[in-house]
């Protein structure tokens, strides 16, 4: 019976604890929506229902295949904007070799944009649909799931319209 005691107060506790922690999480979140809604509005395709923010360092492990990936041109691409982390020169060829996404920004030149804080300059992908903005850390992965979904789609719009 004491044991039980002990366990339901160490439980309290721990609850009681992570209010703080939870509370901080919300605040965050609330400041990254912020961020996102003041960037978005700065931009031309604030009008757009989804948008992908994908930002990109070229010294990243998984650079090589994240280039091959957006250099296919394909479709999926269209709602992108690449920030890139690289040398004038990285950035000329890449503008040329993406040129299926929205956008492909040099990180040095925009760095006061607001889209830069909420990326934290790392190798990342978020998304913002208006009110949410969800991260994904994973960019090779999540450009793979994006080209997959999107073939689906298109395959599920063909099937409907024949």
């Amino acid at each position: 019976m004491m044991i039980m005691w002990l366990l339901i107060s160490a439980v309290s506790i721990l609850a009681l604890g992570s209010l703080p922690l939870i509370e901080m999480k919300r605040k965050i979140n609330a400041i990254e929506r912020h961020l996102a809604s003041s960037a978005s509005a700065e931009e031309t395709w604030s009008a757009t229902p989804t948008i992908t923010i994908l930002s990109v360092h070229y010294a990243h492990p998984s650079f090589k295949k994240i280039d091959e990936l957006l250099s296919t041109k394909h479709k999926a691409f269209q709602d992108v904007i690449v920030f890139l982390d690289a040398p004038p020169f990285i950035v000329q060829l890449k503008l040329r070799a993406w040129s299926s996404c929205f956008s492909v920004r040099h990180t040095a030149e925009y760095r006061h944009s607001k889209w830069l804080m909420v990326l934290n300059g790392t190798t990342t992908v978020s998304q913002w649909d208006g009110y949410s903005l969800h991260r994904y850390t994973e960019a090779q992965m999540f450009i793979e799931r994006k080209m997959t979904l999107f073939n689906h789609d298109e395959e599920d719009d063909l099937c409907t319209n024949q």
